[in-house]
């Protein structure tokens, strides 16, 4: 359920081509508590266009996330409908001066966001806030403990 946001942030900054990035999607609970959902599997490409980076067709499967559970690794899947929209994907994404815009895809759902960035050396790091009611999810609730509407991304990824 949790994974939900961080698989969308994952997407925003993908690797490049051949190269895979890495996400983590951290989680708040209410009433207390937190864990991450992480995939090393980020593909597709950000790329240098003279001060400014941009991305198309960045995407992270489903089945590659992971919460240390594999109960509440079950119940993401389910949420995130896997078996139907097996991945998310970040359709258009451009970044200038720290600060950029992207494009995200989670069941057929488009969003825009807003995401702020470093780059260290040939790696661009991502960090975004990800509103999980944008993408209609709901009962994200187990056993009295409830996923926070919004979760934290970041992403470190390739640039091509």
């Amino acid at each position: 359920m949790k994974a939900i946001s961080v698989l969308l942030l994952s997407l925003l900054f993908s690797v490049s081509l051949y190269a895979k990035g890495s996400l983590k999607v951290l989680v708040n609970l209410s009433p207390a508590g937190s864990f991450e959902i992480k995939s090393s599997k980020v593909k597709g490409s950000v790329k240098k266009q003279g001060d400014a980076y941009v991305t198309s067709g960045l995407s992270v499967r489903v089945k590659s996330f992971d919460t240390g559970l594999e109960l509440r690794d079950n119940h993401l899947k389910d949420k995130l409908e896997a078996k139907k929209h097996k991945k998310i994907e970040i359709l258009k994404g451009t970044a200038k001066g720290g600060k950029g815009v992207a494009i995200i895809q989670v069941k057929d759902i488009q969003k825009k966001i807003s995401f702020s960035y470093s780059v260290k050396g040939n790696r661009m790091m991502v960090k975004f806030p990800l509103n999980l009611k944008d993408f209609k999810f709901s009962g994200i609730k187990y056993a009295g403990i409830g996923v926070k509407d919004t979760v934290q991304v970041s992403a470190d990824v390739p640039i091509k």
